[in-house]
C-alpha cells in the first residue's frame, strides 16, 4: 500500500531504459508467452475435471454447494461428506466457491476449472494495473514467468488467486488514495483466504510502512487492523476445520511457513522488478536475464514442487480404477470410508464422497495421514478414534506412498481377527482394489 506523490516504484511512469530493440523483442517475448498460458489455460477447461494436487478440495466443496443451493436446502454449516460430517463447508474461499456453484449446474467441474483460470487472469491484470512499469517489454515477459506465478493455478490453488489477486489491486488502490474500496478489497483477500494472504497483508504493510508519508502512516496501520476485524469470522472458521485437530502444532505452523513463503513471491517478485527498474545502473539487459532465469528454474522446480504431476493435470484424466470400483456398487451410502489411492490427485476420494460415501478427513494433505504407523495396535486406534467402517486400498497408493505400511496392517489384522477392539475383514471382489470392512466393539477370542 502506497502513496503515488511523489513518484515510488508502484507508479513510476518514466521510462524504463529499454533500448527500441529490447522493447521490440521484448513485446514479441511478452505475446509468446501469454499465448503460451492461453494454451494452458484452455487445456485445463477441456479436461472433464481438472485433477491437480490442490485442486479437488474445492471441486468437493463447490459440489456440495450447488447440490444445496439448487436443490433449495440452502447451505448449511458442514459438509456430511467430510471429515464424518465435522468438516466446514466455507473453512475459508466462501465467495469463490459460492459463485463457482452457481455455473455448476451447467458446466458442473469445469465451473470450478473455469474460476480457476480467472483467478489466475485477475492476479495477472491486477499486478499490471498496480505496477504498470512493469507492463512493456520484458519486464512483462519476466513478471509472466514468474515460478511462483507458474505453480499456483496449475497447483489449482484457486482460493488464494482469487485473495491474492483482491490484495494486490487493492494495493494499486491504495495507492491511487481510494482508501475505501483498498480496504474492502483487502478485507475480501482475507476473508478468501486467512490463514495464508493475511500474513502476507501484514508483511506487505509491516514493510511499506517505513517508506509511507509519514501523515499516511497511522491511515495505514489503521486501514490494515479494520481488515483484520473485519475477517475474524474467516479467521474462527479455520481453526474449526477438523485437520486443526488431527495434526501438531509443528506440522501446522511449519506447512503455513512453507506455504506463506512459496506464495509470498507471487507478489514480492514484481515489487522486486519495479525496485530493479529503480536502480540507475542496473544493466538494460536485466529484465532479459531475469526472464530465462526464470523460465530455466522450472526445470529444479520440476519434481521438489510436484510439478511433474500439475503438469500432468493437463492431460489427466480421473483413475479409471476409482471409476470401476465407484460403478461397482461398492460405496454404501453413509459408511465412512479411508480410500487410499495414490498418483490420482485425490480423486479416489472426490469419487467416493459423490457416490454418497462419507471421509474420514477432509482433502487437506495434512489430515490425511499417509505415513507408516508404529503397530496394529496404533493402526487400531486411528480407525476406531475416525469411525472408519471401510478402508479401500488400490496398488496406486503403496506406489505413490512407499513409507506407508496400511496395506501390510490392513491384511495383518484381517488375519489376528481382532486386535484392540477392532476387527478387519477383506470383502470379496475381483478388481485390483481391496476393500476392507472395519468393525469397532469386537472382542477377542480368548
Amino acid at each position: 500500500m502506497t502513496d503515488p506523490s511523489p513518484p515510488h516504484p508502484a507508479t513510476l511512469t518514466t521510462p524504463d531504459r529499454q533500448t527500441p530493440m529490447l522493447l521490440r523483442t521484448g513485446t514479441v517475448a511478452t505475446a509468446v508467452i501469454a499465448a503460451a498460458w492461453a494454451v494452458i489455460g484452455a487445456l485445463m477447461l477441456l479436461r472433464p475435471v481438472f485433477i491437480s494436487h490442490d485442486s479437488l478440495s474445492n471441486n468437493v466443496h463447490v459440489w456440495f454447494i450447488a447440490d444445496q443451493l439448487w436443490s433449495g436446502h440452502g447451505i448449511p454449516m458442514h459438509v456430511p461428506a467430510l471429515a464424518n460430517g465435522q468438516a466446514l463447508t466455507f473453512p475459508y474461499a466462501s465467495i469463490p466457491w459460492t459463485t463457482a456453484a452457481l455455473l455448476w449446474p451447467l458446466l458442473g467441474d469445469r465451473a470450478v476449472t473455469l474460476w480457476l483460470v480467472l483467478g489466475f487472469v485477475a492476479t495477472v491484470l491486477a499486478t499490471f494495473w498496480t505496477f504498470p512499469t512493469l507492463r512493456r517489454g520484458w519486464w512483462a515477459a519476466a513478471t509472466l514467468t514468474n515460478p511462483a506465478l507458474v505453480i499456483s493455478p496449475l497447483l489449482g490453488q484457486l482460493p488464494f488467486l482469487w485473495s491474492i489477486a483482491a490484495f494486490t489491486a487493492a494495493i494499486g488502490l491504495w495507492q491511487r488514495r481510494r482508501v475505501v474500496p483498498a480496504i474492502a478489497l483487502t478485507a475480501v483477500a482475507s476473508i478468501i483466504h486467512p490463514a495464508v494472504v493475511m500474513p502476507i497483508v501484514a508483511l506487505a504493510v509491516a514493510a511499506w510502512l517505513p517508506f509511507e508519508d509519514g501523515d499516511r502512516r497511522r491511515s495505514l496501520v489503521g486501514s490494515w487492523a479494520l481488515t483484520v476485524v473485519i475477517s475474524l469470522p474467516a479467521v474462527w472458521a479455520v481453526f474449526q476445520s477438523p485437520v486443526v485437530a488431527q495434526t501438531s502444532t509443528a506440522t501446522q505452523v511449519g506447512a503455513l511457513l512453507q506455504t506463506v513463503g512459496m506464495r509470498l513471491l507471487v507478489l514480492a517478485v514484481p515489487v522486486a522488478l519495479v525496485l530493479l527498474q529503480r536502480i540507475p545502473r542496473a544493466p538494460r539487459w536485466t529484465p532479459v536475464a531475469l526472464t530465462v532465469v526464470f523460465v530455466v528454474l522450472q526445470v529444479p522446480m520440476y519434481t521438489p514442487f510436484g510439478m511433474d504431476f500439475a503438469w500432468g493435470s493437463l492431460a489427466r484424466d480421473p483413475d479409471a480404477q476409482v471409476d470401476a470400483f465407484v460403478a461397482s456398487g461398492a460405496v454404501r451410502s453413509g459408511d465412512t470410508y479411508r480410500v487410499l489411492t495414490g498418483l490420482d490427485g485425490k480423486y479416489g476420494l472426490y469419487a467416493v464422497a459423490r457416490a454418497g460415501g462419507v471421509l474420514d478427513s477432509e482433502l487437506f494433505p495434512e489430515g490425511m495421514h499417509r505415513g507408516p504407523f508404529a503397530s496394529t495396535r496404533s493402526y487400531a486406534a486411528f480407525l476406531r478414534g475416525r469411525d472408519v467402517d471401510t478402508v479401500v486400498w488400490f496398488p496406486s497408493y503403496d506406489a505413490r506412498y512407499t513409507r506407508s505400511n496400511e496395506s501390510v496392517l490392513l491384511e495383518r489384522m484381517a488375519a489376528e481377527g481382532c486386535t484392540d477392539g477392532v476387527a478387519v475383514t477383506r470383502r470379496d471382489g475381483a478388481g485390483p482394489w481391496r476393500a476392507y470392512d472395519v468393525e469397532r466393539g469386537c472382542r477377542a477370542q480368548p
